[in-house]
């Protein structure tokens, strides 16, 4: 204002042109320190607000991490993995976008808005006045953009989330989808999730190209009545020029800062949409929490008493389905106990609530006498061991992943000699060392994402050996041996049964003949026990089990029956008579066959002492023709 009027003087009133360039001069300076001190105050604003946005989000990601491994296990039924991993990366970059340099340049823009108003204020009020009708226009346009830029970026990630977890299906499954050819449909369930986002997205975009023409408009607009109104105000005297010029670059200044940080409201705008997902997970408090170390009872012992009285549970995700509907039982330290039945009648789902990976709706679980709930869940998970069905790898060597079943124990933090000591025996437990040394690098060996490098049955054993390294006392087997051949199934359960004396073991079994020696078989059926017994006294009981073992006899016996058959198609010839069969093969018997065989085991005559001789073909003869050409074969 003051170089604005010496200006008017000097061209207006011929002031001193000496004097004129003094005081130009002398005011030019002014201008240079001024922005000597915005350039190091805005590159350290700058750096601070960056160094501090990098801290703040690396900690987001931290506590969004701990909140979702804290949760219950009924938390992730509703939640993909792909949803968690697009959280982490994309959700809290947007985060860190809005908090880093964003909020740099909203908070100099708006201190300048503000500075130039109370400049504004003591040269002319009159005029400044007049102005303020500006910042309303603006906020009113801004507020109203800024909340459906907030709504429609939320509705974009929690799209955006969804098709993270379908990728992240389809790509961590390739060979399934592209075994059942399933590409095109999977392709377009992406799609449609896409398409959500791309319309929230183009909403987004135009709200946001409103508000910015809306912000200009109305600036362009205000210059218009600043100079109209600024000419009246000169005519009637009521400021100069001077002050007019400054009240009028003053807000103008002011404007143009509050316009250049419109992008930033964008970023700001995501970044509150993204955060609302994440503190939503970060601020929840799961119903089971295995984060809190000192909450729930540590006994100093753990014999094995489970009790379950009148249990009932159904799962969140499906609360009108009812899995378990008054199921009671009863285990005695170092039992046995053997849960079958069909699929889905709530077998698994004892193993889910001992895990305390859920809680029952209603009922009671006690072990050793103390309800369930008031036990430690680190020091009750630490007692027991759980092989699933489907053997679960993590991305690193055979070493690691079986050393984590050492996690919680004294030999956590053992000497590595002594863990690897533990670590073979438990592989040769498992039968599976033999299979380990024959690979390149033995226990060093990676096993890829999920283990997708091993077969499967490589995975069960190496997961089997991960359940006994730490010898629990209390062994979870969910078909641990589905997964195994014949052979390695015989040898794998017979160094189960070894393990499973010293301790209370319950499995979940399909298998009826790897589970005849159980203390106990419970036959399970829509979420009740139907039968218990023993073995010999369901077998005697002829119910639901004896069915079931009748019918995996016929099956057996119809495997073994195509695989005789398929034995008899393959018979070898001898190669120097093509037409003779060589005898280095059996084929099936016939029923004499069979008779006179049966007779041989009974002693009925000796094949190295009978006489051929004519009596005795006549009498062959005599008796049937089956023994007439089983005389032949003689």
């Amino acid at each position: 204002m003051f170089l604005t009027q010496v200006f008017t003087n000097f061209f207006v009133y011929g002031t001193d042109p000496d004097e004129f360039q003094h005081t130009v001069n002398h005011n030019t300076l002014y201008f240079v320190y001024l922005g000597i001190g915005i350039f190091a105050a805005s590159s350290l604003q700058t750096f601070l607000h960056v160094d501090r946005g990098e801290v703040i989000a690396s900690r987001i990601r931290q506590h969004y991490l701990q909140s979702i491994l804290r949760q219950n296990i009924a938390y992730f039924d509703r939640v993909g993995a792909g949803e968690v991993t697009s959280r982490i990366t994309s959700d809290v970059t947007q985060i860190q976008d809005g908090i880093s340099e964003k909020v740099g340049l909203i908070l100099s823009g708006v201190s300048t808005f503000i500075a130039a108003f109370i400049i504004g204020f003591i040269k002319c009020w009159q005029m400044t006045l007049v102005m303020s009708s500006v910042v309303v226009a603006i906020c009113l346009g801004m507020g109203f953009a800024s909340a459906l830029i907030v709504k429609y970026t939320t509705l974009n990630l929690s799209a955006y989330g969804e098709a993270s977890s379908i990728a992240e299906d389809v790509l961590s499954s390739m060979r399934n989808t592209v075994a059942f050819g399933s590409q095109n449909r999977l392709a377009k369930k992406f799609e449609e999730k896409l398409k959500v986002c791309r319309t929230a997205g183009i909403a987004r975009g135009r709200v946001l190209a409103l508000m910015v023409a809306w912000l200009w408009t109305v600036i362009y607009l205000s210059y218009g009545l600043a100079f109209w109104q600024g000419s009246r105000f000169i005519v009637d005297g009521v400021q100069d020029v001077g002050s007019l010029v400054t009240v009028v670059m003053a807000i103008i200044i002011g404007a143009f800062s509050l316009g250049g940080i419109t992008p930033c409201f964008q970023a700001i705008g995501s970044a509150l949409g993204a955060a609302h997902k994440v503190y939503e997970a970060i601020e929840r408090v799961p119903y089971i929490d295995a984060f809190l170390e000192d909450q729930g009872e540590k006994p100093a012992t753990f014999e094995g008493h489970i009790s379950f009285k009148d249990v009932k549970f159904t799962y969140p995700s499906r609360p009108n389905v009812p899995i378990l509907n008054g199921f009671s039982l009863q285990v005695e330290p170092g039992q046995t106990i053997a849960l079958v039945g069909a699929s889905g009648s709530g077998k698994s789902t004892i193993i889910g609530l001992l895990e305390r990976f859920y809680a029952p709706i209603g009922g009671d679980i006690t072990i050793d006498g103390r309800p369930i709930e008031s036990l430690n869940i680190k020091w009750l998970r630490r007692q027991m061991a759980l092989v699933s069905q489907e053997p679960t790898l993590f991305s690193c060597s055979i070493y690691e992943n079986i050393s984590y079943g050492l996690i919680g124990t004294e030999y956590e933090h053992a000497d590595d000699a002594v863990k690897k000591d533990l670590i073979i025996n438990a592989c040769k437990e498992a039968n599976a060392w033999e299979f380990i040394q024959n690979l390149t690098e033995g226990l060093e060996t990676e096993v890829g994402e999920r283990g997708f490098l091993l077969s499967g049955g490589q995975k069960q054993r190496i997961a089997i050996a991960r359940a006994i390294v730490s010898q629990p006392k209390l062994l979870l087997l969910d078909e641990a041996t589905s997964a195994l051949d014949t052979k390695s199934e015989g040898i794998v359960q017979e160094a189960l049964d070894r393990a499973l004396k010293s301790r209370t073991t319950i499995v979940i079994a399909h298998r009826l003949s790897t589970i005849r020696d159980a203390d106990k078989i419970i036959v399970m059926s829509k979420g009740s026990i139907v039968e218990a017994g023993t073995h010999s006294e369901l077998l005697d009981h002829e119910g639901v089990y004896h069915q079931l073992v009748q019918a995996q006899n016929i099956r057996a016996a119809t495997e073994h029956s195509a695989e005789e058959q398929i034995d008899s198609d393959n018979e070898v010839y001898d190669e120097k008579h093509p037409l003779v069969k060589s005898n280095s093969v059996a084929s099936s018997l016939s029923v004499s066959a069979r008779i006179i065989k049966d007779l041989e085991a009974d002693g009925f005559y000796e094949k190295k002492t009978i006489t051929r001789s004519t009596w005795q073909l006549v009498v062959y003869v005599s008796l049937s023709p089956p023994f007439f050409f089983s005389w032949f074969n003689y």
